[in-house]
């Protein structure tokens, strides 16, 4: 009786009227589930207990046309003695009754002789009559009632009515009650409220004795508005949730819930229960008229819906409190009513303008796809949903539109769309599109902008033949005198980079022919301008990076993504690392606001490299296994050879050649190697070869990389130093001539400015050539090149070499000096756990890794680790997620996994404070703060 003692003091003191003073009656009234049931029973056995006859009833919408129901139940039972018992059974015979409705002195000896023996038994002691749900009285125990209260005088009759004021109330059933009662000084109506957030707070302690009961109150009250019934419902899902494993540390809902709310929503008139599905459906908060063209009622009537709903706790500022409780409205409505409520709310907000994703949902929603009117609004909302970031939603509502549709042409443009969509989500899905597709453009039924997307996944899966072919038909189709789109122009140029020894010479032919440049807007076309420079003009970084930061600034999309990847993976050849991390980091904050794992895997292949370059080799392993991942190599196609190369030159650097070794036997396309990316592969695999003694097979491919950048007209490019790996596996096979002249030639390319990390290699490999007493010098200037560059791997492997030096040369003091640097810097950086030693000796500052390698969870590892971090246990965890404990278990080895740790206690020392990130705008990475989760 929480919030209850007022009304029960009122209770009683009415009764304590009644005794003395005569008949009293009370109207307890509110809205369903506020309590009014257990109310009248907790009074009803209080009475009882201070010696009064109980005569008790409910009203019910399938009695309220049976004559005398309410009386017949206040009468049943061992109330009078035996005359009294038969002249009241022989008064409510159903001929009587019969007889009553139209013989008024029939109805006259009913009315007399029932009140007379309420009267008799009142004159033997007090009397409470109490009946609940009054708004469903029949007609003639409303008049027998009246006609009571009336004769009742100073006989001791309590009379107390439980009175839903959330109905309609029709003629026959209690107005005249209410005017009755209403002008008596007798009466006294009092109402009841839902719960307040003090009370809802006091009810959570008794039923959760623990110290988090208060949080779970506000909670609480928020999704219930305080309704007792609905509360109750809650808790006892919550409880449930648990499985007996003791009090609920989270409010959880539920079956109980659901089935709360569907009771409360039965108890309501139908307009009410219409308007609650039609607040349902809409699911944002709701205009008046709105709601009444949806449910065919008139704004005040749908006015007086709202409030009742607001006030039973469903509705909160015009929109149901919880999905679930939205859903549970649903379900009380027939399946072909839902969907006819759906179709039409569509068709409503359409009308009024409500946006594409919302339409589309509510045809979905209705379940009637059979119908090609659909389609228009299917893909409009799908455009919608990939613009804002939900691809997955897109997916969905493009196959439907796939399957629905009956139009040939429309049917591949919209398989087109869907390959836009699936490649975020689903690489694997989006690649068996592409013989559908192939067909549609070299047909001609699949043309323009539609093209773009499909050419590019072709490219990226290798099918060189298919793009030439497609991309002849399409210039085929062009007007005579016209010029290609800057779609087209753009695909040309990138395919000229990403397959220069194919596309080179005829993106080459298109540069020359006038065609315009696209507009400004679109940051595909300059990045590959500014990436094309590098390579082919000898431009340092700066031009990529101070050009126009603006392009930085620009919403990643399909168009553009792999134009950025190229530009990105630029900035990491050519060693601007610092640049290059900040952009990543926002690009992957990016991928995960929208959705997109495919791109998100992509860039963390980069960072993968990043980490590599840093010298940080364990963190460099794990970003690139999280990579491949999220992609397998068979659906990465031509782009699998950035996480491979990075990956297993990290295995080989580190030792680790049997996992090397078989990263080396996954399979890649042949076609791979037509690209950059395959011969980064092949420096990789040449340098695994040069650490395994093979020093002879390693030459082969890097020979290959530089006949490769030779013939496809690339050979003045810095980004494959090819011959410094040259230099290392003629040191190996001991021929220290030609070893030294590939690394003279390899630092007369680079020269003095930049690429801090390849000269400091360079340098180290060089001094390998030299008389022992000359190699100190120019270890020491690899030694100081590499302290720059802020590769820590190449840094202590040319300490260790100058340690070396100084030893053999008996300076003992130089090699003490240059074993404890190094050691300082393998104890930092090598270990097998990527967490970094603090306070080591001599230890230099290093980057934080934390943020990216957070980012290289997925969005379910992530919510894991957030639960992991406050100390729940896997149990825990899988009740706050709705997942199994096996599940949890499975993300957290993985988890494990992608950061080098075993354990909860290295986890959480792994991740340590993490600071709170800002979420920069749509494709925007901060240029002042590193992007983050």
């Amino acid at each position: 009786m929480i919030e209850r003692e007022s009304e029960l003091a009122e209770l009683t003191a009415a009764f304590a009227e009644s005794a003395t003073e005569g008949v009293r009656v009370v109207a307890l009234q509110g809205v369903v589930g506020t309590g009014k049931t257990a109310l009248i029973d907790e009074f009803g056995d209080r009475a009882r207990g201070a010696g009064a006859r109980l005569l008790r009833a409910s009203g019910a919408p399938t009695e309220c046309s049976l004559s005398l129901g309410i009386v017949r139940q206040l009468l049943a039972g061992e109330v009078f003695d035996r005359d009294t018992a038969v002249i009241v059974g022989d008064l409510l015979d159903h001929q009587l009754l019969a007889d009553a409705a139209s013989d008024g002195v029939s109805r006259s000896r009913v009315l007399d002789g029932l009140a007379t023996a309420v009267l008799e038994l009142a004159g033997q002691s007090s009397v409470v009559i109490a009946i609940d749900d009054t708004q469903y009285l029949d007609a003639f125990s409303q008049d027998w009632l009246i006609y009571l209260i009336r004769r009742a005088g100073l006989a001791r009759i309590l009379i107390v009515l439980g009175w839903r004021d959330d109905s309609e109330m029709s003629p026959s059933n209690s107005r005249l009650l209410c005017a009755e009662l209403y002008q008596q000084a007798y009466f006294r109506r009092l109402l009841l409220t839902p719960l307040s957030s003090s009370g809802v707070a006091e009810l959570m302690t008794e039923r959760l004795p623990e110290s988090g009961a208060t949080e779970l109150a506000a909670k609480a009250h928020q999704l219930t508005g305080g309704n007792p019934l609905l509360l109750h419902a809650l808790l006892e899902d919550s409880w449930a949730a648990t499985g007996g494993d003791g009090p609920p540390a989270e409010l959880d809902t539920g079956p109980e819930l659901e089935r709360a709310v569907q009771l409360v929503l039965r108890r309501c008139d139908p307009v009410t229960l219409r308007v609650a599905g039609a607040i349902s459906v809409i699911g944002e908060p709701s205009r008046f008229a709105l709601l009444g063209r949806l449910v065919g009622a008139e704004p005040d009537r749908v006015a007086v819906a709202m409030r009742v709903l607001a006030q039973i706790g469903l509705v909160e500022a015009g929109r149901m409190r919880h999905p679930i409780i939205a859903s549970a409205v649903l379900n009380t409505f027939s399946a072909a009513d839902r969907s006819e409520l759906r179709w039409r709310a569509a068709d409503l907000l359409k009308a009024c303008g409500a946006d594409s994703l919302t339409i589309a949902d509510h045809f979905v929603a209705s379940g009637r796809l059979d119908d090609p009117s659909a389609v228009p609004n299917l893909v409009e909302g799908a455009q919608q949903a990939l613009e804002e970031g939900y691809p997955q939603r897109a997916t969905e509502l493009l196959r439907l539109a796939y399957q629905v549709d009956t139009d040939a042409r429309r049917r591949v443009e919209i398989l087109a769309l869907l390959l836009r969509a699936e490649w975020r989500v689903d690489l694997g899905a989006s690649v068996g599109r592409l013989s559908e597709l192939t067909d549609a453009m070299l047909s001609g039924r699949l043309r323009g902008r539609h093209a773009t997307m499909p050419i590019i996944i072709m490219s990226v899966q290798g099918r060189v033949a298919d793009v030439c072919s497609v991309l002849s038909r399409l210039a085929a189709d062009l007007p005579p005198d016209s010029q290609p789109s800057w779609e087209f122009e753009m695909m040309q140029m990138w395919l000229a980079d990403m397959y220069p020894g194919i596309f080179r010479r005829a993106a080459g032919e298109s540069r020359t022919n006038g065609t315009p440049i696209m507009p400004p807007g679109a940051i595909g076309y300059r990045l590959l301008e500014h990436f094309r420079s590098t390579h082919h003009q000898g431009a340092t970084a700066e031009r990529l990076v101070q050009a126009d930061e603006a392009l930085w600034q620009q919403p990643l999309t399909e168009i553009n993504l792999l134009p950025v990847i190229l530009a990105l993976l630029t900035m990491v050849y050519a060693e601007r690392l610092e640049e290059a991390e900040r952009r990543c980091r926002g690009l992957m904050l990016t991928c995960l606001e929208l959705q997109a794992p495919t791109w998100h895997a992509l860039f963390c292949a980069i960072a993968a490299e990043i980490a590599l370059r840093r010298g940080s080799l364990s963190i460099a392993a794990t970003r690139a296994v999280a990579a491949l991942e999220l992609i397998p190599v068979a659906e990465l196609g031509v782009l699998a050879g950035v996480p491979l190369s990075t990956l297993l030159t990290a295995q080989t650097l580190q030792g680790k050649h049997d996992e090397a070794a078989r990263t080396l036997a996954l399979p890649v396309p042949d076609v791979m190697f037509e690209t950059p990316f395959g011969l980064f592969y092949l420096l990789a695999r040449g340098r695994h070869y040069v650490e395994r003694g093979l020093a002879q097979v390693a030459i082969d491919d890097f020979q290959a990389v530089g006949d490769l950048l030779d013939r496809w007209g690339m050979a003045q490019t810095e980004a494959l130093p090819w011959r410094t790996e040259m230099a290392a596996a003629h040191l190996q096979l001991g021929d220290r001539e030609v070893a030294a002249r590939y690394a003279r030639e390899q630092l007369r390319r680079i020269g003095q400015d930049g690429h801090l990390r390849v000269r400091g290699r360079t340098l180290r490999l060089l001094a390998a050539t030299r008389e022992l007493p000359l190699r100190p010098p120019v270890l020491r200037d690899a030694v100081d090149v590499l302290h720059r560059s802020g590769d820590k791997f190449e840094l202590a492997s040319a300490l260790v070499a100058l340690h070396d030096a100084y030893t053999q040369l008996g300076e003992a003091g130089r090699a003490r000096s240059a074993a404890r640097k190094a050691n300082s810097l393998r104890q930092a950086f090598f270990a097998e756990q990527p967490a970094r030693r603090v306070g080591a000796p001599d230890a230099l500052d290093v980057p934080e890794e934390t943020e990216v390698d957070m980012l290289m969870l997925s969005d379910a590892e992530r919510r894991v680790v957030k639960f992991a971090e406050k100390g729940l246990t896997n149990r825990e965890i899988a009740g706050r997620l709705y997942l199994t404990t096996s599940t949890i278990e499975q993300h957290l080895t993985r988890i494990y996994r992608k950061l080098g740790v075993s354990s909860r206690v290295q986890l959480l020392a792994r991740l340590g404070p993490q600071p709170a990130l800002p979420r920069p705008a749509h494709g925007e990475a901060s240029a002042s703060t590193p992007a983050g989760l």
